[in-house]
């Protein structure tokens, strides 16, 4: 299982997420007010996450975060860099807290194509 219990206050309430391979999170329960931001510019994009995470959604680890704890969640025109942690014995279907810590627009399927330009 891809969830690392953590202590707070002495008992196993919440669960952070670890993995270093996607985990697929079912639908979730989360309230607006358990999404925490690293920046408050990110704001605006917060109802494009949690209708992912309430719909259920992949978590892609971020490789180059090499934490095993941070994930890109892609929404329709951001990506976002979190951490979750779950409720305990929920079955990660209660989100208790939701740390953003990047939001960038999405590239999911856009393609660059560079031309040749020594006619090879």
């Amino acid at each position: 299982m891809p969830i690392v219990k953590k202590r707070n206050q002495q008992t196993e309430t919440r669960l952070l997420l670890e993995s270093g391979e996607p985990v697929e999170l079912p639908p979730a329960e989360i309230e607006d007010r358990a999404v925490l931001l690293q920046f408050d510019q990110f704001r605006p994009f917060i109802p494009e996450l949690l209708e992912e995470l309430r719909f259920g959604t992949t978590a892609e680890p971020v490789a180059v975060m090499n934490d095993g704890s941070t994930f890109a969640i892609h929404g329709d025109s951001k990506t976002f860099w979190v951490k979750l942690w779950h409720a305990a014995g929920t079955e990660m279907k209660k989100i208790d807290r939701v740390q953003v810590i990047s939001c960038i627009p999405s590239t999911r399927g856009v393609q660059i194509t560079v031309p040749d330009e020594l006619g090879e």
